[in-house]
């Protein structure tokens, strides 16, 4: 079941790495989105910079997330620490980066942040 879980969980940092693609404009996850532009809580950052840096702290985040679904697979001691201190910040960021309409929430991340806490409160309650 813990290895199941582990790589559930580094599956869940690959997805979260798609807003890294995103981000840079080299696709987009639906048709006329612009996330991370318009982020309600950084209005005063430069789309550029933003942008670049929304991939980068996401794209970080995510790997973490995929480094600590491979530590929990393979029954390391320090896998639940990384993923919860991941999880957190990936969501953490999903928030910040989010153009603050509730219409289009579950496209910039929502859905990520409700998995993330599923797999938070999983790690506490195993471990």
């Amino acid at each position: 079941m813990t290895t199941a879980v582990g790589v559930f969980i580094a599956m869940h940092g690959l997805v979260h790495a798609m807003y890294v693609g995103q981000a840079l404009r080299w696709f987009e996850l639906r048709d006329g989105m612009t996330w991370p532009q318009g982020a309600r809580f950084l209005p005063a950052i430069p789309d550029t910079a933003l942008r670049v840096s929304a991939a980068i702290t996401v794209g970080v985040s995510s790997l973490a997330l995929v480094a600590g679904g491979i530590g929990i697979a393979f029954g390391t001691a320090w896998g639940p620490t990384v993923t919860i201190v991941a999880a957190a910040v990936v969501s953490a960021l999903h928030l910040v980066l989010w153009d603050g309409d509730l219409k289009t929430f579950p496209d910039q991340g929502l859905y990520g942040i409700v998995i993330n806490v599923i797999i938070v409160v999983w790690i506490v309650a195993t471990y």
